[in-house]
């Protein structure tokens, strides 16, 4: 019940920001406080707005109350499901959405099976809210929808107000609910209803939160019955606060009659003879944190349909008639749209692609055609619905569902392009230094990915041993932006190692210091899961050369360094090897990464490929790795009798020199050489080959 000074006390928490929401397995149940104080933060006018409100809406929703069973209008609110997901398990199911949506409105009309145990001090007051909630049949363009969309995201790691303008439907038409793989630290939140923020009116929550079934489980399931309480401007039993059982929540109200004062319950304590506040508590309430929620209250019902009738954040226009039938949510479920969802668009050879239909509606029999000259017909939920497919042979396909019912039936419109990457695609050994016309680079065997910011791109004047390069133009990013360059495959099937050797440049700006990240990576499952081998940081070892104030580019190779990382676990030697280069800014310069080098080793230590015949018409000369900090292998064949291996530096001085003889080919290795370009040199029966070598340190 409120006291004298509860209101004041009530509006006065709706300006505290509590702290900082958890993380981790059991996130904080609700985080409705953290989000309303930052959206107070944002819009300084919304939160007196509510003040100037509060008094108006508690002397309606008393009036409402006093007309008893004359408010028996029922509400109907079209909703729209927006799965954000990076294809990990937050990509629930639309069966667990559906589950969602029925535990809502079971609580809402008080249908849900566990009315029978609500405590005898409240049966009387428990609610039937006669509010119902309907995925809507058709979007904002009037065109058939299944009233869910999925978008591919890392911003559902954040699962905050900037991921809800990846989408955003209006909201005088829909509620609109977002799932994430976190709800910015908590099951869920939204915000009480407002003139502001249009476009982060919404429901987050966090995708184990959803429904019973899937993720979620009977215990977390309330989470969506509970924000929809604040959506319709319900505070927490113990008061517009993220802090139960506090000794002064007895002195705040949640402006709702019946619901006595409490401290409220911690989470998960579901004492049912709790009494904090004089009186028994209303432990069962949705409200509470109790998570044992049965009910809402009459006075929690009159508040929630003034919310409804108010044209604060176009709530009053969510159940109008002209809505109803924009959004479709009376219509019959005819077949109208056929589309399916994949969990990877690029696989190796020999590797599945999971596919789930998302058609809609009422489809009886699906038609796949998977692209490699595959077709799967039929009318099984369990054998047609959501395949598997494994592809053979390498290539790019294009994949098209035709689904089809007895009114006739629909092909998806657009194909999905599934790429297939052989074993092996990289040259064996590589090498990649990024000039125009050679190596895998032009060959396009990297594939860039940016989450935000700059991305990977070429230097057409700036190299370590060329005239180009691979770099980040990091100086106009301003921290936090993540992009990536991914190879194709590298056979490493059979060897007792491999290694990747590559130099990279960059320095701070002349601003401070900052901790920039570039990371080497491998993938042992053709990019299903990365393993970070070398991890360069600002504040470590990223940095080759001194702050500088302007867009940073390596004058020399003074200004460069490298790595030769070796990987040798047997885990990683697979005929598709994947390899990628990370890079996250945090404010610093440019960054810049050439002459790549990929090799594989037996366990002799021969380099992969360089073990056969040796070629009796022409001379080959192969050096690896180049450039090299250590050891270069040498491999060379010839014609003839005899070969001479000469190598001088970069000043003409002879360094090295060695005869060969006999008819046929030698590995050579070579160590101990100074830093800097050296001169390989092949001379055989009148015939002459040079390389260039180059060794750092």
């Amino acid at each position: 019940m409120p006291t004298s000074h509860s209101l004041n006390v009530f509006l006065g928490l709706s300006f505290v920001f509590i702290g900082s929401f958890l993380n981790g397995q059991s996130p904080l149940p609700c985080g409705q406080n953290e989000a309303q104080a930052a959206f107070d933060a944002a819009y300084p006018d919304a939160a007196q707005a509510r003040i100037a409100a509060e008094h108006g809406t508690r002397e309606k929703a008393n009036e409402l109350l006093q007309r008893g069973g004359e408010d028996n209008e029922l509400y109907i609110i079209p909703v729209v499901f927006h799965v954000i997901h990076d294809n990990g398990e937050e990509n629930i199911s639309d069966v667990q959405i559906h589950d969602a949506m029925d535990i809502l409105n079971a609580d809402f009309r008080q249908m849900n099976a566990d009315t029978g145990q609500i405590v005898a001090g409240f049966w009387d007051i428990a609610a039937d809210v006669d509010v119902e909630f309907r995925l809507a049949k058709r979007d904002p363009e009037g065109n058939c929808h299944s009233g869910i969309n999925r978008i591919e995201d890392e911003l559902t790691y954040e699962g905050n107000n900037e991921m809800k303008q990846l989408i955003h439907w209006p909201r005088q038409s829909y509620m609109n609910v977002y799932v994430a793989a976190s709800a910015a630290g908590a099951a869920g939140y939204t915000n009480y209803p407002s003139d502001w923020g249009a476009n982060t009116d919404g429901i987050v929550l966090r995708h184990d939160y959803v429904g019973s079934i899937g993720t979620s489980n009977p215990y977390r399931s309330r989470t969506l019955t509970h924000e929809c309480g604040h959506w319709l401007n319900l505070p927490h039993t113990w008061g517009s606060s993220n802090s139960p059982n506090e000794e002064d929540n007895c002195d705040i109200d949640d402006g709702v009659d019946d619901t006595p004062m409490c401290l409220g319950s911690p989470v998960g304590l579901c004492d049912l003879d709790r009494t904090t506040c004089g009186s028994l508590d209303n432990v069962q309430n949705y409200m509470e944190y109790s998570y044992c929620s049965k009910m809402y209250t009459l006075g929690q019902r009159a508040r929630m349909r003034i919310a409804l009738n108010n044209d604060i954040a176009d709530r009053d226009q969510l159940w109008t008639e002209q809505n109803l039938e924009e959004t479709g949510v009376f219509e019959e479920e005819l077949l109208c749209k056929a589309q399916f969802a994949v969990d990877r668009r690029e696989v190796c050879l020999g590797e599945a692609v999971q596919f789930t239909d998302a058609s809609f509606f009422g489809v009886t029999t699906w038609s796949w055609d998977f692209g490699d000259g595959t077709t799967l017909t039929g009318s099984s939920e369990s054998l047609h619905k959501n395949p598997q497919h494994f592809y053979q042979q390498a290539g790019e396909f294009e994949v098209y569902l035709t689904v089809s019912n007895e009114t006739g039936e629909v092909t998806s419109e657009d194909p999905v392009l599934i790429r297939v990457l052989d074993n092996g695609m990289l040259p064996s050994p590589m090498q990649d230094g990024f000039e125009a016309g050679e190596g895998p680079w032009s060959a396009g065997q990297w594939v860039v990915s940016t989450l935000a910011g700059e991305p990977w791109q070429i230097r057409e004047t700036t190299g370590y041993s060329g005239e180009r390069s691979l770099y980040v133009r990091n100086r106009q990013n301003e921290g936090g932006e993540i992009t990536r360059v991914t190879s194709t495959t590298f056979d490493a099937e059979g060897m007792a190692a491999v290694f990747i050797g590559y130099k990279y440049a960059y320095c701070h700006r002349t601003t401070g210091e900052t901790d920039d990240r570039l990371k080497l990576q491998v993938s042992k499952d053709c990019g299903e899961s990365w393993n970070t081998r070398q991890f360069h940081r600002g504040i470590i070892d990223l940095p080759t050369a001194e702050a500088h104030g302007g867009n940073f580019y390596p004058s020399g190779t003074d200004e460069w360094t490298g790595h030769l990382e070796e990987v040798d676990n047997e885990i990683y030697m697979v005929p598709n090897l994947r390899i990628r280069f990370e890079f996250e800014s945090k404010g610093g310069n440019n960054v810049f990464l050439d002459n790549i080098n990929v090799y594989g080793v037996d366990s002799l230590g021969n380099v992969q490929t360089l073990v056969g015949n040796p070629a009796e018409e022409f001379l080959t000369l192969e050096l690896y790795p180049n450039p090299t900090n250590d050891v270069a292998t040498v491999w060379a064949t010839w014609p003839g009798q005899d070969a001479v291996l000469t190598v001088r530096d970069a000043a003409g001085r002879l360094v090295h020199s060695e005869r060969m003889a006999g008819n046929g080919g030698r590995r050579i290795s070579l160590q101990g050489l100074a830093p800097g370009v050296h001169l390989v040199e092949l001379n055989a029966a009148d015939l002459r080959m040079v390389k260039r070598l180059l060794v750092w340190r």
